[in-house]
């Protein structure tokens, strides 16, 4: 039997750009077969995977055989090709939220690809059929997607995937942003979907950690090229490409020594503290949901807290309590053991000593405001313009953009992912803050430069005396930096202490749960 998927010799390369995206590539991928394509942003792992379907713009130019089933898609005509979409091979795109309509009830786009394909079936029973494969009631067809979790959003793509009963799925990114429970869960269905259906599956991401949890393969991408291929433990216990040994090392093992990049500090008086804080919102039905519930936290000076919990759980609106932009039902917010003011100057002022760092860089940043405008606006917010110029660079500086003046002029969609976000906290930095509250500040970058994030925000805190709570679903992270590491659930903080008391001998069964969906590498020790 031919295999579902063949590359044989595979190049892609745009018009006017100066190298190939995809140079060279050999694959294959047989029925009931999961291959890994892992590689960080721009290595030309989603350029190769959209070309199986040429679902790439016109300026892209492919050369090389890429057979589905046997059969040479670059010589499909239209016809052809659109019967060949969601029918033998079908795409689960990265983020959901962005890919389906937010005017149309999931049931009518999961319908949608069946009723591209003419079935015969009765649609409504297929839709609700799809729902209950990726684990979701199917009364739940009528809903539209901001009525649901990430988590299900995602599960919705995967079951329009699924649809026409594709031999091959490709999945791009399908975990990313997703907390870790979400993305076990996740995860664990595309494996059971595989092993029920026969289906073929490529997984493309940039974290070695998932593909290795769910891929009998993985294939490796830098600057186009396929660097490295083979079984999964092969690959990961023993990585031959430099590229792939980087990217196996960026993501960390809980407990393991080697990935902790501070030895822990036990931090000065508190600086900021939440003391009984409970914050209530009222529902549609008219009674009260309590988001946060009783919470006591404090960050200390000199100090880095992890605040760690699913999508949810209350992490975020505590967040916001501490920054004063959302007021709390009950207890109290402390900055140097005086109560928050409640006038409007007063906040103000409070807000240069406390900044926030968001976590998606290209949606915080104008793309119209230039790197410059971007940092100074804080600045100009509370009236500070002396030497703004000097203020300005000397952020950026900090932030490891140098030379500063030459990021001054050039707009957000000019630099890569981890750029932004140094941006971002360039505009926290300018105005000199003593507290830094940084909200999933590397969920969405590429492994090699969340460590450089990192490394960024422990050599702020050495050299700035910067306290900073990371808020994150990412136990790893917390594993890389932290010194303490509360945990939230339902509302409350069900477990505190250090990094080694927490993640190693964890004594709440949520904690436990979380550490039990990281997902685990078959890497061994150096």
């Amino acid at each position: 039997m031919s295999p579902v998927l063949q590359l044989r010799d595979v190049s892609v390369t745009y018009r006017g750009a100066d190298e190939p995206a995809a140079a060279g590539v050999n694959l294959s991928l047989d029925e009931g077969e999961t291959l890994g394509l892992a590689g960080e942003s721009g290595c030309g792992k989603t350029t190769l995977a959209m070309s199986v379907l040429r679902l790439l713009p016109r300026s892209a130019h492919i050369d090389g055989e890429v057979l589905l089933d046997g059969e040479d898609v670059r010589g499909m005509r239209f016809g052809r090709l659109r019967a060949v979409r969601w029918a033998s091979a079908s795409v689960v795109f990265q983020g959901a939220m962005h890919a389906l309509n937010p005017v149309r009830t999931i049931g009518q786009q999961i319908a949608e690809p069946m009723k591209l394909h003419g079935t015969s079936e009765d649609v409504d029973r297929r839709v609700g059929e799809l729902l209950e494969q990726v684990e979701l009631p199917a009364d739940r067809a009528g809903a539209y997607p901001h009525e649901l979790s990430g988590g299900q959003k995602q599960r919705v793509m995967i079951a329009m995937a699924l649809a026409c009963d594709p031999r091959l799925i490709i999945a791009d990114e399908p975990t990313t942003a997703l907390d870790v429970v979400v993305q076990a869960q996740v995860l664990e269905l595309l494996k059971r979907l595989v092993a029920e259906h026969g289906i073929a599956l490529m997984m493309i991401s940039h974290d070695l950690s998932a593909l290795s949890a769910s891929c009998s393969r993985l294939a490796v991408m830098y600057r186009g090229e396929l660097v490295e291929h083979g079984p999964t433990e092969q690959v990961m216990a023993d990585p031959r490409h430099e590229h792939s040994r980087a990217l196996a090392a960026a993501f960390p093992t809980v407990g393991d020594p080697r990935f902790r990049l501070t030895d822990g500090v036990s931090g000065g008086d508190p600086l900021l503290a939440a003391s009984g804080v409970s914050v209530e919102f009222r529902s549609r039905a008219g009674g009260a949901v309590r988001a946060v519930r009783g919470v006591d936290l404090a960050v200390r000076d000199d100090e880095i807290v992890a605040l760690v919990g699913q999508s949810g759980s209350g992490k975020t609106t505590l967040a916001r309590a501490l920054l004063g932009l959302q007021r709390p039902t009950g207890g109290s917010v402390l900055f140097g053991g005086t109560p928050l003011p409640s006038g409007a100057s007063g906040l103000r002022d409070y807000r240069r000593k406390v900044q926030l760092v968001l976590q998606d860089p290209t949606g915080a940043l104008n793309p119209r405001h230039t790197v410059y405008e971007a940092v100074a606006e804080g600045l100009r917010v509370h009236g500070i313009t002396d030497d703004e110029p000097g203020r300005v660079a000397a952020a950026l500086e900090a932030a490891e953009l140098r030379p500063a003046e030459d990021y001054f002029g050039r707009l957000p969609q000019e630099l890569s992912g981890g750029q932004r976000q140094r941006v971002v906290i360039a505009g926290a930095l300018v105005l000199e803050p003593e507290v830094l509250i940084a909200d999933e500040p590397v969920a969405s970058l590429d492994a090699t430069v969340r460590g450089e994030i990192l490394a960024l925000l422990l050599r702020l805190r050495v050299e700035r005396g910067l306290a900073t709570l990371v808020i994150t679903h990412d136990l790893g992270l917390a594993w890389n930096i932290a010194d303490r590491v509360a945990v939230m659930y339902q509302g409350e903080i069900v477990e505190e202490g250090t990094v080694d008391q927490v993640l190693q001998d964890p004594a709440h069964t949520y904690t436990k749960t979380l550490l039990a969906a990281v997902p685990a590498t078959t890497r061994t020790p150096d």
